[in-house]
Parts: structure tokens; C-alpha cells; sequence
């Protein structure tokens, strides 16, 4: 019997008519009332805030730092002193409003957190009286009535978008770098009246040592520091860009993107400093400082277990057949690795979904017409993703927004679920990385339930520097995420996470709308790669590499793909040397909740037998691995043994900052802690 051969003419003849007869007939793939897709959800973008009342009743508080936040304020970002508390993994404060609190409230906490504002007479009298017993107060340019309680004397004026380098001879400068690094917003000036200086301030990044920009002071029975900038309106400008180019394009590259944002505000010679976390790091010397003659500081590790640093890994896909995804997919695993795809379908109406879903069903289902199918039209079948995700990598939905938020959201979200790829999963990166307003691109992302968004992307024509050098680092001064704060001051529930590696800014492809305006090699674009990681591991930035590894290359073929290998290789080799996890950027996301929402709790010190107690509660149903850091100095005595949960528990020492730490891997459950100083 003679076997007849299936052609192309002949296959689309039968899909043809199996699309109208099949349609109907697929009732357990609901074909008929998925192809319209999902509606995405409309969820408030808010993080809800918590604060912290006082009663008379109440002898103690379980938590050793309380952020205390005025109600007078032309700085909307107090509140987001609390991010950065969360981000340096001090997990153990409290929130409450100035007009709240009482003499006796604050004294129960080790320490206060002072966000920027203006204080009437009986607030600056009450914290006068809460050091001078003893308290010990951190204040954010603090109202100028307070300058002797900081050891320091007024001097007319303030300093603009500077820079603060550190005292390299002060103990609490130790593990933060020396170099200057920018702050942005408005530094009141002060000369020194007693006060230690920790760090100075400088106009142009020179050193200089005429006005302090934090200092120390012992005040009665407690001690007092001073920041002389806003650290939160810093870090959030640093990292978010400068409101005032919103929607401006600024580099000649076309299109308004998350780079737009920082056109002369990031010193281009400082990029490769996470200018914001050594700061953050700055604060956290100055915390663990302050409660020596308190109770110990504990606090979480930055990364899963015990890692130096982190390799997140995505990768967009405009298109591509399954294949070449799959090609990426399978380079990763070889190095242990995940990837996020951020995949753009092509548009269709409904009847051009519901004959692509009736392919789908086929390719899956009838293995020889599948086959046809599959180099014909090579997009990837819902059962393919469903194999790739139970594999740990992540795909989900890269947006085009050139017609406007919503409309490109709306479109894309309907055709990715349509399609049968739902549901949509909670990192994004937009197509073009186009961006609107200041953070309104995160607001709206956070209503269709987005998390991480790793739009603010090291690409184009502005990071090279006046003497025409390229530029590599951090863009936004950190390489950790943090939640995004709006023009008023709220928390967005959406992490921000910088994509520092951009294949397609390094290296010239034959890839329509490749930039590649350094024109590296791709061998040359390795030692990109391996910069940053190294600066993250060996030279102690502890940074989370976000890198971008397009599909594109490889179905172009040829040269480009030879290219994108090398640089995929490399990359991912070096970081396995290095000992680097390589996780999805969802991986992130989890572990990074995990981490936000676990809380230090109940913590006890017993002053007589130098004993520490406290819980760590973690959220729930998670299945991350935190470490807890314990400092192995305090006041005059040395950790002698941790048990967690009534057992004895092996620690590994880590210096971070000023401060020796143990290190005591947990999952993000819930422990009772006891440790033991002698």
C-alpha cells in the first residue's frame, strides 16, 4: 500500500476544516470561551501601612527601632525609611506618627528613627528628654531647633544634589567605600560643636571636610545622629530618577524610557557603585552602633543561604518559535540554571486565536500533523509552557505599550491567555522599556497584579562619559530590590529591580532595532559581566545582577547567535565559578517577599545573663531559605552558641559593614532564636 506524503497545500486544506469542525468538539480545552482570554485584575497598587499605637498599659515593646514619622513635612518619603530598614534586613521596627507618641512610648524602644519634618516646642523638648535618658535617636535633617542635641552648630544655608564621602578613620565608615558618592536633594550645613563626623559633605566630589553630613554626639545618658540629607528622599530619587524629566526624552535614543530618567543625574563616573545601598549599609553601621549598650541588632542576609550575590536571569522573545526558546531553556539548565522569558505574541482577533489554539491541540495531540505544524507556525503550544514552567523557568508576557498603558496591556494580556499561556505571572519587563510619568508605569503594573518590574535598564546613547568612556554599573545606585515609592509618598506594592547586563547595548547584532553603542566583542561584553560580579562578590558590593538574554539572536542565526552565545556562555560560566545562584527573575521575587515580610520578632534581652531571645516569623506556605545574621561582638562581650527551636545550631561568620556577624541559615517559617553572649 502506498503512503501518501502530507504537503503543506494538503495540510492547510485539512486545517482549514478541522478549525471549523474542531472548535465546537474541543469542550475540555474550552476553546469557545478561552480564546477571548482573561480580563486582567484591578487591584489597589498600595502597600498598606501599619502604625504603632501607645497605651499606658503597655511596660515593653517587642521591637528594638521605632520609625517615627512627623506630621508636618514638606518630604512626602518619611514612610520610606521603612523600605530601607526592610532592605538592610532590620526587620524588627515599628511605625507611628509624631503627634501619637509620648516620653513614655519612645522609651521603650532602643532606638528612634526620625523621618524629616518640623517639630513645634513640646515635640523637640520631648526628644531632647528621651536621649538625655538614656534613648538613642537617628534623625533625618532634623528641625535646626535640635542642632546641640547632635553636637553641632548651625551655619546659614544648604548644599544641593552633593555628594557625602565617608571619614575613612571612623570604626563606623568601616565596609563602606570611601570614594564620594551623590546624594540627592538638600543638605543643611553645620559646623562641628562636639560631635564626631562619620561623613562629610562635598559640592563637587572632592574631598573636603568643612560641613559633616552625619555625625554621632553623646547627649545626656543616650546618644544622638544626624544625617544632614534625607536618606529616604535620597535613595528613592537615586534609584527612581529625577521627577522633573518625567515623560522627557532625553538621550536621542527614541522613545521615553526608565533611562531617560537619570540624563545628568547619575554621576557617570560613579555608576559602577550601588551609591544608594552604601548608604543604606551606612545607616546600618550607625544602628548596630546604637544599640550596643541595648539589645543586639539582628538582621537578614541579603541572599538565599549563604551566596555572595545573585545572577537573575531574563530573557525577551518578539516572537520566537518554541524551538529557539527552547534552545536558551536548555543552555541554562546545563549551569543549574532558570530564566524568565517575557514573550511577545503576535496580535490576532478571535477567530485567529481559535484556529491558533485548534493548531495548538493538534501539535500536541497528533504527533505527525504536529510535527508539521510546529515548523510551520512554531509558536509555542500551552502544553510546551506548562513543560517549561514545571522545569523552573518563568514565561510570561512582554507588553508593547506604544498605543498606551492600558490599551497594550489590555491587548496583550487577552492574546497571552487567549493563547492558553495563562495565567500571567508576576514579573514584567516592557517591550522597548517605554515608561511614563515618574513611577506611573509601576502604579498601573501593580493593578494587574505585577511584583517586579525590571524596566530601569542599562541601554543606550547616554551612558558613555565625558571622556568617551562606556559606563557600567548601576544605573540607579543599588542592586537590590526595593518597592517603588510615588510622588505622595505611598509604597507600591512592586519591587524595582535594575537590569544592569543589556546584550543588546553591548554588543552589535544583526538584530533590527540593535543598538550595541560600545560595539563590543561579545568576549569583551564577558568582561562586562564578569565586572560586576566580581564587584558584587569579591570586592563586597553584594548585588543582584539582573541580565537580559534575548531570543532574537538566536533565530536570526549566523553570526548573531554565535555572538549571543559567547556572551551567554560566558556569563553563566563565570557566575557558576563564582558559586552564584542563576534563578528566574520570579525566583527573585519570591525569595525577595519572603525576605520583606518576615518579621524579627519578640525580641528579649536579659542584660544580667547577656541571653537574647526572638522570634522570626515568616510568611506562610513559603518555602525560601533566609539567613539570620546575629553580631558575634556585643557592648563587651562575644556570641557564645545560637539555638534555634531548642537546638543547638552551627553558625559561619560574615563581616557586613562595621559588623561581624553569624550567620544562621533558617527556612522562612517560624523560630524562636536564643543566643548566648559571654
Amino acid at each position: 500500500m502506498n503512503k501518501k506524503i502530507l504537503t503543506r497545500r494538503d495540510f492547510l486544506k485539512i486545517a482549514g476544516t478541522t478549525a471549523i469542525i474542531a472548535v465546537p468538539a474541543l469542550s475540555g480545552y474550552e476553546l469557545l470561551h478561552e480564546v477571548e482570554g482573561d480580563t486582567p485584575p484591578a487591584l489597589s497598587p498600595y502597600v498598606e501601612m501599619e502604625s504603632t499605637g501607645f497605651s499606658a498599659s503597655q511596660n515593653e515593646t517587642s521591637a528594638s527601632i521605632l520609625l517615627l514619622v512627623p506630621d508636618h513635612s514638606n518630604n512626602p518619603f518619611g514612610i520610606y525609611l521603612s523600605e530601607i530598614l526592610r532592605a538592610e534586613g532590620l526587620n524588627q521596627f515599628q511605625i507611628a506618627s509624631l503627634p501619637s507618641t509620648s516620653l513614655e512610648g519612645l522609651g521603650r524602644y532602643d532606638i528612634v528613627l526620625l523621618a524629616e519634618g518640623t517639630l513645634n516646642t513640646s515635640q523637640s523638648e520631648m526628644l531632647r528628654e528621651y536621649v538625655a535618658r538614656g534613648g538613642r535617636l537617628v534623625a533625618m535633617r532634623p528641625d535646626r531647633l535640635l542642632a546641640d542635641l547632635f553636637g553641632v552648630e548651625n551655619v546659614s544655608g544648604v548644599l544641593e544634589e552633593g555628594y557625602m564621602q565617608v571619614e575613612s578613620t571612623h570604626p563606623l565608615a568601616d565596609g563602606i567605600t570611601t570614594e564620594a558618592i551623590q546624594y540627592h536633594g538638600s543638605a543643611d550645613l553645620y559646623r562641628l560643636a562636639g560631635g564626631q563626623a562619620i561623613a562629610w559633605l562635598s559640592a563637587d566630589g572632592q574631598p573636603g571636610k568643612a560641613y559633616p553630613a552625619v555625625t554621632i554626639y553623646h547627649f545626656g545618658e543616650g546618644q544622638a545622629a544626624l544625617w544632614a540629607f534625607d536618606l529616604a528622599r535620597s535613595v528613592a530619587t537615586m534609584r527612581q530618577g529625577n521627577p522633573s524629566l518625567s515623560n522627557q526624552e532625553q538621550d536621542g535614543f527614541n522613545g521615553i524610557r526608565t533611562v531617560d530618567l537619570f540624563v545628568g543625574w547619575i554621576d557617570l563616573d560613579r555608576i559602577a557603585i550601588p551609591q544608594a545601598d552604601e548608604q543604606q549599609r551606612l545607616l546600618a553601621n550607625l544602628l548596630n552602633e546604637l544599640s550596643q549598650e541595648k539589645r543586639p541588632l539582628p538582621r537578614l542576609w541579603y541572599f538565599p543561604i549563604n551566596a555572595e550575590g545573585i545572577l537573575i536571569a531574563t530573557g525577551d522573545s518578539h516572537m520566537n518559535p518554541a524551538p529557539f526558546i527552547e534552545e536558551l531553556l536548555t543552555r541554562f539548565e546545563k549551569y543549574s540554571g532558570h530564566i524568565s522569558i517575557y514573550y511577545s505574541p503576535v496580535l490576532e482577533n478571535d477567530l485567529g486565536r481559535a484556529i491558533r489554539r485548534v493548531r495548538f491541540w493538534i501539535t500536541d495531540h497528533v504527533p505527525k500533523v504536529g510535527e508539521l505544524l510546529g515548523g510551520m507556525y512554531g509558536s509555542p503550544t500551552p502544553s510546551i509552557v506548562s513543560q517549561w514552567r514545571a522545569r523552573g523557568h518563568e514565561f510570561t508576557l512582554h507588553p508593547w505599550v506604544e498605543e498606551g498603558l492600558e490599551n497594550g496591556w489590555n491587548r496583550y494580556w487577552k492574546e497571552f491567555t487567549g493563547r492558553g499561556y495563562g495565567p500571567v505571572s508576576t514579573t514584567v519587563r516592557t517591550h522597548r522599556i517605554l515608561w511614563s510619568g515618574w513611577v506611573e508605569t509601576a502604579r498601573f503594573q501593580a493593578t494587574r497584579g505585577i511584583r517586579m518590574n525590571c524596566d530601569y535598564y542599562h541601554v543606550g546613547p547616554s551612558l558613555q562619559n565625558k571622556a568617551g568612556q562606556w559606563v557600567y554599573g548601576h544605573l540607579n545606585g543599588s542592586g537590590r530590590p526595593m518597592k517603588f515609592v510615588d510622588e505622595q509618598g505611598q509604597i507600591l506594592n512592586i519591587y524595582q529591580q535594575l537590569t544592569q547586563l543589556t546584550d543588546e547595548h553591548l554588543i552589535a547584532m544583526d538584530v533590527p532595532g540593535w543598538g550595541g553603542w560600545p560595539d563590543l566583542s561579545p568576549v569583551e561584553a564577558v568582561e562586562v559581566s564578569k565586572l560586576l560580579l566580581d564587584r558584587s562578590v569579591k570586592h563586597g558590593d553584594h548585588t543582584a545582577i539582573t541580565a537580559q538574554f534575548h531570543v532574537d539572536p538566536f533565530q536570526v542565526g549566523g553570526e548573531a547567535a554565535q555572538k549571543a552565545s559567547i556572551f551567554l556562555e560566558g556569563t553563566l560560566s563565570y557566575a557558576q565559578e563564582l558559586g552564584i545562584p542563576i534563578w528566574s527573575a520570579s525566583e527573585w521575587l519570591n525569595f525577595s517577599d519572603a525576605r520583606h515580610d518576615t518579621n524579627l520578632a519578640n525580641l528579649n534581652w536579659n542584660a544580667e545573663t547577656k541571653r537574647l531571645q526572638f522570634d522570626l516569623k515568616g510568611p506562610t506556605q513559603s518555602d525560601q531559605i533566609l539567613t539570620v545574621m546575629l553580631p558575634i561582638r556585643h557592648n563587651d562581650r562575644s556570641l557564645s552558641t545560637v539555638d534555634v527551636d531548642g537546638s543547638r545550631s552551627e553558625y559561619v561568620e560574615r563581616k557586613l559593614g562595621a559588623t561581624l556577624y553569624a550567620c544562621v541559615p533558617v527556612n522562612a517559617a517560624t523560630h524562636q532564636f536564643r543566643a548566648a553572649y559571654v
